[in-house]
C-alpha cells in the first residue's frame, strides 16, 4: 500500500513538472516579446493623442495588437510546404527533446485547429483483461504506436505497439479523453460502450 502511495506521489509530481516546464517557458517567451513590442511601439503611441483606452495603457495595447498580428502572420506562413518542413525538422531535431512538447502540441491541435487528420486519436487497448484508454501516436501498414497516459497526470505515461485489429478508436476528441483520465476515467466507460453498441449494430 505504502509504495503505491509513493508511485503515485512520484508520477503525478513527475507529471506537473513535464506540463509546467512547456508552460513556464510560453510565459516567459510571451512576457520577452510584449516588452520588445512595447518599447518597439513607443514611437508610434507617443503620437496618439490620447495615453489609455478603456483603462488599458495605449502601449500595452498596442503590443498586443502587434503580437496578435505576428501570430497571425505566422499561422499564415505555416499553412505553406516551406513553413511545414521546417517545422518538421524543427520537432525531428530540437522540440523533440523538450519536456511534454507533444502532449502540448496535441492539446492545442485540438483546441485550436480543424485537422481531423492528427496523429494523436483517443482508442482502448486491453492490458491483462482491462480495456486502457490510451492514444494513437503514429502508424505503419500493421501497426500503431500507442501513448498509454498515467492518471490524473496524462502528461506522462509509457508507450507501446500494437496490432491495428486489436485497437478501438473512441468518438472523443483528445481533450475529452484527457479530461476522463484527470477525473479518473469519468464517463470513460459510458464512451466504450457506445463504441462497442456501434461495433455490434453494424455488424447486423
Amino acid at each position: 500500500m505504502a509504495n503505491r502511495v509513493a508511485n503515485f506521489i512520484r508520477i503525478t509530481i513527475a507529471g506537473g513538472i513535464l506540463f509546467l516546464i512547456p508552460v513556464v517557458a510560453l510565459v516567459f517567451i510571451m512576457g520577452k516579446a510584449i516588452n520588445f513590442l512595447y518599447s518597439l511601439s513607443k514611437p508610434i503611441t507617443a503620437r496618439l493623442p490620447f495615453k489609455n483606452v478603456a483603462g488599458v495603457g495605449v502601449n500595452t495595447l498596442m503590443s498586443i495588437i502587434l503580437l496578435l498580428l505576428i501570430c497571425f502572420l505566422a499561422g499564415i506562413f505555416m499553412k505553406t510546404k516551406v513553413a511545414k518542413k521546417i517545422v518538421q525538422w524543427l520537432e525531428d531535431r530540437v522540440l523533440v527533446y523538450v519536456p511534454g512538447y507533444s502532449y502540448i502540441r496535441a492539446r492545442s491541435k485540438d483546441w485550436f485547429s480543424d485537422e481531423k487528420t492528427f496523429n494523436w486519436k483517443p482508442a482502448t487497448i486491453f492490458v491483462d483483461d482491462n480495456e486502457v484508454i490510451c492514444f494513437v501516436t503514429d502508424e505503419t501498414e500493421d501497426y500503431y504506436s500507442i501513448f498509454l497516459p498515467s492518471a490524473p497526470t496524462p502528461s506522462s505515461g509509457s508507450i507501446c505497439v500494437r496490432k491495428k485489429d486489436k485497437v478501438t478508436f473512441l468518438p472523443l476528441t483528445v481533450s475529452e479523453a484527457v479530461s476522463m483520465i484527470r477525473q479518473l476515467g469519468k464517463g470513460a466507460s459510458l464512451s466504450v460502450e457506445e463504441v462497442k453498441d456501434q461495433v455490434f449494430e453494424n455488424r447486423k
